[in-house]
Parts: structure tokens; sequence; C-alpha cells
């Protein structure tokens, strides 16, 4: 008797629970569309270089080192996070979404997007 009750109540379980798991796969996938990133940009190391790329030679920074300052290719194309952009996701008017900076080096402080999330950043 003691055996046929445990049946009967794993039984009743297991109806009430069938129903409950299928249920789980009715729901549609979920579906991350990955954001595109930027192409790494290699600067040139010497000033020929970077006047044939269309970049500019001299002092950048506060340390005043020559590096090359390339135009970035993306420049204003709407981003959330400086990594799909050559250079920086400078922030913009509209919520959680930017623009590409137009060169490839950034130095001073800005608003950027990181994650969809405007801050500051300052480099130097």
């Amino acid at each position: 008797m003691k055996n046929l009750r445990l049946r009967l109540a794993l039984a009743a379980i297991a109806a009430m629970l069938i129903p409950a798991l299928t249920a789980c796969n009715a729901l549609p996938p979920l579906i991350v569309t990955p954001q595109p990133t930027a192409g790494p940009v290699v600067p040139p190391n010497n000033e020929q270089d970077c006047l044939d790329q269309g970049g500019t030679w001299g002092p950048q920074g506060l340390a005043g080192t020559d590096m090359c300052d390339l135009p970035a290719t993306d420049a204003g194309k709407s981003c959330t996070d400086s990594s799909q952009c050559q250079g920086l996701c400078f922030a913009s008017d509209t919520p959680s979404t930017g623009t590409c900076s137009p060169r490839t080096l950034n130095f001073g402080c800005h608003d950027v997007m990181e994650d969809g999330i405007q801050m500051s950043i300052c480099i130097d």
C-alpha cells in the first residue's frame, strides 16, 4: 500500500512537470548579435610613411613624443564602445550611442562611450 501511494505521488508529480518542462522548449532561442570591432591600426613609426598615409607627424601627448596621428577610416560611424572604432567612441547627444573619432590618436580629455555608458577619460 505504501509503495502504491509513492508510485501514485511520483506519477502525479511527473504529470505536472512534463507539461512545464516541454513549455520551456517552446521559448524562442536567445539570439545575441555581437557588435563589430574595428581592425587594429598600426601607425607608421617615421614621418615620411606617416605623411604618405595622410597622417600628421609631430609631438603628441604630454611627453611630446613624435608620433603619427592617422585619420580614422571609420570616423563618424555609430558606436557604443571604443572597441568598435579605430580611435575612440566619442559620446553624442543620443543616449547609449556615440560616434567614432576622426583621428586614431586622441590625447586630452573626452566624453566617450564604453559598453553603452558615457564616461569621461583623459589620455596623456
